[in-house]
This record gives C-alpha cells, sequence and structure tokens, in this order.
C-alpha cells in the first residue's frame, strides 16, 4: 500500500506539472495558445487507445510489470522531447500524445492495483479493508493533486517567469519553460518506473498466487 501510494503520488506530480504546463508553453514558448486545444485531443485519443489496450496487456503481461514499461516509456518519450526541443509545435504535441499513450496505461490499472493491494493485505492479516485502504489511496491522490499545482508555480518562479509580460518572457525563462513542461515529467516517470518494478512487490506471479489462495479459503468458507 505505501508502495503503490507514493508511486501515485509522483504519477500525479509528473501528470499534472505536464498538464499545467501546457498554459505556459503553447503561448510562451511556441507563440500559439489554440495548439494546447489540439494538445488536448491527441491526449485524450491516446488515453482511449490506452483504455482498449490496458486490459489484455495486463491479463498477458501482469499489471504492474504493463505499468512500470509504459512509464518507462513515458519517460524515454519526454526525455525525447527535450534533448530534441522540436521547432514545430506540432511535433512536439504528436511527441506528447505519445508519452500519454504510456502514462495512460498506468492511470487506467491503478484501481486494479488497489485490488490486489486489498487481497493482499486479506492474506497478510486474515481482514477484508476495502473502505479504509480505498479511502487512504483516495486522500493520497487529493494530497498529490494540491502538491502539483504547488510545485508548478514553485518552478515558475524559480526560473524568473514573469505573468503577463508586456515584452515577453526572456530566451532562459522560455528555455526554463520547456524544461519543466518535459525534463521534470520525463524524471518524475521514471522514478514512478522504478518504483513500480523494484518496491511495489504485487508482480503478475505473486498476484495469480494470491488470488488462487483467496479462492480456496471462499471454498472452505462455504
Amino acid at each position: 500500500l505505501i508502495s503503490i501510494v507514493a508511486a501515485t503520488v509522483v504519477m500525479l506530480l509528473a501528470q499534472l506539472t505536464m498538464q499545467n504546463m501546457g498554459g505556459y508553453i503553447y503561448p510562451d514558448y511556441y507563440n500559439t495558445a489554440s495548439a494546447q486545444s489540439v494538445s488536448t485531443a491527441g491526449m485524450l485519443v491516446s488515453l482511449l487507445l490506452s483504455a482498449a489496450a490496458a486490459k489484455p496487456l495486463s491479463s498477458r503481461f501482469g499489471k504492474a510489470e504493463v505499468s512500470a514499461a509504459s512509464n518507462a516509456f513515458a519517460a524515454l518519450i519526454s526525455l525525447l522531447t527535450w534533448f530534441v526541443r522540436p521547432k514545430s509545435v506540432w511535433v512536439f504535441v504528436a511527441l506528447q500524445s505519445l508519452g500519454w499513450l504510456g502514462l495512460g496505461l498506468f492511470s487506467m490499472v491503478s484501481w486494479a492495483l488497489i485490488t490486489d493491494v486489498i487481497d493482499d493485505a486479506q492474506l497478510r492479516t486474515g481482514l477484508r479493508e476495502d473502505g479504509s485502504i480505498y479511502a487512504m489511496y483516495s486522500f493520497a491522490r487529493k494530497l498529490g493533486q494540491a502538491a502539483a499545482a504547488g510545485v508548478t508555480g514553485w518552478l515558475l518562479t524559480a526560473i524568473g517567469y514573469v505573468p503577463g509580460s508586456v515584452n515577453g518572457q526572456t530566451p532562459e525563462v522560455l528555455s526554463g519553460i520547456f524544461s519543466i513542461a518535459t525534463l521534470v515529467p520525463a524524471l518524475g516517470f521514471a522514478l514512478l518506473a522504478l518504483i513500480l518494478w523494484l518496491w511495489y512487490p504485487l508482480h503478475k506471479d505473486r498476484v495469480t498466487e494470491n488470488v488462487e489462495k483467496l479462492r480456496a479459503l471462499r471454498t472452505l468458507d462455504k
């Protein structure tokens, strides 16, 4: 539970930072605020594709394994975007949509991972505490969402961003905006992948074993 809560907080920090920075990178860095709506549409398409792929991929490879791999993919895409720094806003939108494709898979299965945590807790303690675990997880998500808003504002202040500047932002600030929008999410997604692969213990074999144990216990209860 602790590891999946940590993973979710990291995910929200990375995801919401990337989303929040859309309001700065398009009008300030690319000078085209209208591209943000196209980016949002690309994000939605990626999430729909992730929703369609989440179940078959998770059934075959395991929810934690798919989540770790998809976030590693999202980290690589964000890192590539930061390194390439595309001059075309449409190339940037395309790369961000690919990143959302990776992030979306974890977003789709995150609540199913909590079900695995509940099953594991039941086997450890003999008690099934769905409500308590879901409540703790939901509270952690609220903390992550609140922290993401604060982090974005703090990072913009740190690079010297001036809201409503008549003369526009300096080249240094524009470079900082691009780095926050790409490099910060890349680091977050990479950390998320490591948490899911190295810390979170409920990978496919363990989950399958827990399911069989719970099935046997229910059979005995009958």
